[in-house]
């Protein structure tokens, strides 16, 4: 059986001597049986235009993270997971933790430090303790994919909160199904945790809020409610989130999935709903409202909703069984598929504005044009729907403004 050859990441770039790169590619060239060059990617500070290298493909940088990102983007786009960085020992711990924090959980990758006889002594591995921060200053000098688009609720008051949705424009993921905005780091997404942190500090910025005072709530479709000051730590899982206090920013993701914004404009109450169809029969948005009235004191009657981008019945559809819940609700929320018998097309947001009339916030406090559809406009919104596996995820968002 012939052994299976890793793709190899060849760094060039710390050590840029003659004797050092012969002695790397030959250590290559060895590990791999002499047949590197279709899954072999160089880190260079220039192309070489003859010898060994030539005939490689090179990315061309000035610094290990900008080369790596760079790297990173291509071997997503073809979908390899499965890579070993070769480069110097002395190098090899820098690359560890360069590694660590630019790759996700999708990826399997290691480290090969080589020993290169006759190594400068001018060449010294960079201070590992900077490594996060040089990552955090180069993700955010990166031009964003458009400019951060807020999408406002014209019946939530501005004056009091600080609500919106986003589109998916703005930020730094470079997968296609996930750029630029995604929110959302999960295990089978290839963005690392500081991907999703830069693109939320650009959402901070963009939307005016503190980046510290947010809270995004940890979904399993289901109907658990973090009530922020009375619970000292979040539940595990949860897909409810509701504060009293003014700056404190709770959010809730969504894919297809309803994101329910809900502002109490008497106690400035206010909370994040995420409610698929799951969550929807679950009846989420119920829970976090009953939720709010129980701990601050709401009045549904005050209660302002603006129901965000998520898929709309006309590209949605679900087992006639699963949504009888729904159709209880009000008839007209489904229909048949035309698609699959036995299933019905199921107008999610109409469903939760049901919802929350039942809980007897008034039809005229509930806002469905903020409700448009992710799976038709995939300029604008992600949608697992359309993209499958992996996809992204947008947020919708409020506060209270201080006073």
């Amino acid at each position: 059986m012939t052994e299976s050859r890793p793709y190899t990441i060849l760094d060039l770039l710390t050590d840029q001597s003659e004797s050092t790169q012969r002695q790397l590619l030959a250590s290559v060239e060895k590990k791999c049986n002499g047949e590197t060059k279709s899954n072999t990617t160089v880190l260079s500070s220039a192309l070489a235009e003859s010898g060994p290298l030539s005939s490689y493909r090179t990315v061309v940088s000035q610094s290990v993270v900008d080369g790596i990102f760079k790297t990173k983007c291509r071997l997503d786009e073809a979908g390899t997971t499965d890579f070993l960085v070769v480069t110097t020992r002395i190098m090899k711990k820098y690359w560890e933790a360069v590694c660590f924090l630019m790759f996700s959980h999708v990826h399997n990758w290691s480290v090969l430090g080589v020993d290169v006889r006759d190594q400068s002594t001018i060449i010294v591995p960079p201070d590992l303790t900077q490594v996060e921060t040089s990552i955090k200053n180069y993700l955010m000098s990166l031009d964003g994919s458009g400019k951060v688009e807020i999408i406002r609720s014209r019946i939530i008051p501005c004056d009091m909160f600080n609500a919106g949705f986003h589109t998916r424009q703005g930020g730094i993921s470079q997968l296609p199904p996930l750029a630029s905005m995604n929110m959302l780091h999960t295990i089978r997404k290839p963005d690392p945790l500081i991907v999703i942190a830069e693109n939320r500090r650009r959402l901070a910025v963009a939307a005016d809020f503190d980046l510290d005072l947010l809270n995004v709530a940890r979904t399993e479709h289901g109907k658990k409610v973090w009530v922020m000051g009375r619970d000292p730590e979040p539940p595990l899982k949860y897909d409810g989130v509701i504060t009293d206090v003014p700056g404190v920013v709770v959010a809730a993701p969504g894919a297809d999935c309803c994101v329910i914004l809900l502002a109490d404009t008497r106690t400035g109450a206010c909370g994040a709903v995420h409610a698929g169809w799951m969550g929807t029969v679950a009846m989420a948005a119920r829970e976090t409202l009953r939720a709010m009235v129980d701990n601050y004191g709401t009045d549904p009657r005050h209660v302002h909703a603006a129901i965000g981008p998520s898929v709309g019945g006309q590209c949605f559809d679900m087992p006639i069984s699963d949504a009888q819940v729904i159709t209880d609700l009000d008839p007209s929320l489904t229909w048949p598929s035309e698609r699959k018998e036995g299933w019905v097309h199921t107008n999610l947001p109409g469903a939760n504005a049901v919802i929350l009339q039942n809980e007897g916030v008034p039809k005229e406090n509930i806002d469905l044009t903020t409700a448009l559809c992710t799976a038709c406009n995939k300029n604008m919104f992600f949608s697992h729907r359309r993209d499958s596996i992996p996809f992204g995820n947008q947020l919708g968002f409020i506060s209270c403004r201080k006073r």
